[in-house]
């Protein structure tokens, strides 16, 4: 399996961790390995993090994953971009961002990673769940939101 799962900085302490966000996780205290051409772009971010039009929360994160989706994943072939990660990276990859896991869909736990993992199982069938890996190398799956119904809806 290439991709093992998705975890948040905080809860990957071993394994093959790959950062997809800008800064490769350093202002979080990873250095490990990262692929910044899956971060979203820096407008994406701030007008995420400000919403200067005062959306609600759920049309805010619908409008980053409408966005996302066009910017990053839209024609994207999901095997090649595994295989580009195999490539560099190896197997039993953990995509890592920031944002801690949640059931719930908000803003505090909203993370693009989860948006890749979905994409990638709603197109592959390959199950990506979200992880915590302890120090001793125990794993435990979290539960998390399902972004699916949505990317569905902007495959169309």
């Amino acid at each position: 399996m290439i991709i093992r799962g998705t975890s948040c900085y905080s809860n990957a302490k071993q394994g093959n961790l790959v950062s997809i966000t800008g800064d490769g996780g350093n202002a979080w205290g990873f250095f490990g390995n990262a692929y910044k051409k899956m971060a979203p772009k820096l407008y994406l971010w701030e007008y995420y993090d400000q919403n200067p039009d005062n959306l609600t929360e759920e049309e805010l994160i619908n409008w980053y994953i409408e966005e996302f989706y066009n910017l990053r994943l839209k024609g994207l072939n999901p095997y090649d971009f595994m295989n580009i990660l195999k490539e560099r990276f190896g197997e039993e990859i953990i995509l890592l961002c920031h944002e801690l896991p949640g059931t719930v869909l908000d803003k505090e736990h909203f993370c693009h990673r989860r948006l890749v993992a979905d994409w990638i199982e709603l197109e592959t069938g390959i199950i990506i769940p979200e992880l915590s890996i302890k120090e001793d190398g125990t794993i435990i799956q979290e539960e998390t939101y399902d972004l699916k119904p949505k990317i569905k809806k902007l495959i169309k």
